[in-house]
């Protein structure tokens, strides 16, 4: 028997991957995206193809960092402080976060080949 639209949309698809972060002394959850936010996420790149997307890393991890109930941990206005901080701590974030998402090998590489790498670039 097939699902209805209203068992579709009651379903619970989003799960939270909970990432132990011994930098910061806690963890931290990481939830997978609707496909209408992985969309939008994915316009803007599109958008800015040939010039990159700054903070490319710190984006994507402010949709993605949640608490225990989902709730996200930064809004927007967060990216610029976020992406102060140790840049081997976020690319291991950011890697973990894609990975939940789905995001294959080639489409980070896609996303990321013309981005500009921030200011950690280099740094941990």
């Amino acid at each position: 028997m097939s699902l209805s639209k209203d068992q579709i949309f009651a379903a619970e698809d989003t799960g939270l991957l909970k990432v132990h972060v011994p930098e910061w002394n806690g963890d931290v959850y990481i939830r997978v995206m609707s496909v209408g936010e992985r969309d939008a996420y994915e316009n803007e790149w599109q958008r800015k193809k040939d010039t990159g997307v700054d903070d490319f890393r710190t984006k994507f991890l402010v949709r993605c960092l949640v608490d225990e109930n989902g709730v996200r941990l930064f809004d927007n206005g967060d990216v610029a402080k976020l992406a102060t901080k140790s840049a081997r701590v976020m690319n291991r974030l950011w890697m973990a976060a894609m990975e939940h998402n789905s995001l294959s090998d080639t489409s980070i590489e896609e996303l990321a080949k013309n981005s500009d790498p921030g200011p950690q670039a280099g740094h941990s």
